[in-house]
């Protein structure tokens, strides 16, 4: 059930499909040929791309998904008549954040394939990344099923326009990415934090969108 409602948020984005193919590639590569003058480390370099690339393409689509919501304000209400609960069309939109997510790791994997100057990225890397995600999302999702679109759409032009100048000035200002703190500890439970944190963010995340949404008046 959930695949059709997925189905139906990359329906409404569908002119922009291509756009969501080719921005994880063309962030990821014009970030490590600006790069290329920096003394940073591949690896670094790399993960900024990443964040970057996962930043500019899962944020612009699901701003995307709502300003196409808003064309069809009956539609949301409709589809609460059909069999489709509104659990299910919150779940739904988050699944659709994570696939997006995917993509951008797979667009990641396939330019470090065939460029050697993009170096491939640790899981824990990867993790990371979601887990950042997973928390900006978890955030703004409940807050935005409360107060609308129109009342949170700054959220993404800050994000969007502000995170190519946070992570240049990190990288400017070489600070170094450092998780020695987890190297004492076992292989397992390095990778065990960070996914329990995303799952339990999801879930709390999840919970209170959906508390809100049920509780929300349908034009």
């Amino acid at each position: 059930m959930l695949f059709h409602l997925v189905k139906k948020d990359f329906l409404l984005i569908k002119k922009y499909l291509p756009l969501l193919v080719a921005l994880p590639f063309i962030v990821t590569f014009l970030i490590m040929i600006q790069s290329s003058h920096m003394t940073q480390e591949s690896q670094i370099l790399g993960l900024v791309a990443f964040v970057l690339s996962v930043s500019f393409t899962v944020f612009m689509l699901y701003q995307y998904v709502l300003m196409a919501e808003m064309k069809y304000p009956k539609a949301e209400a409709l589809l609460c008549s059909t069999p489709y609960s509104r659990s299910d069309l919150v779940k739904a939109r988050y699944a659709f954040l994570i696939l997006i997510f995917a993509y951008c790791c797979v667009a990641y994997n396939v330019l470090a394939l065939l460029f050697a100057k993009i170096e491939y990225l640790t899981p824990f890397s990867y993790l990371i990344v979601l887990l950042i995600s997973v928390i900006l999302f978890g955030i703004y999702t409940p807050i935005q099923y409360k107060l609308g679109f129109e009342k949170t759409k700054y959220f993404f032009m800050i994000v969007i326009m502000g995170s190519p100048f946070l992570l240049t000035l990190l990288i400017k200002i070489n600070i170094k990415v450092d998780f020695t703190i987890f190297s004492a500890m076992p292989i397992f439970v390095q990778y065990l934090i960070p996914i329990v944190a995303i799952i339990a963010i999801l879930f709390i995340s999840i919970k209170i969108s959906i508390r809100i949404y049920s509780k929300k008046e349908l034009l």
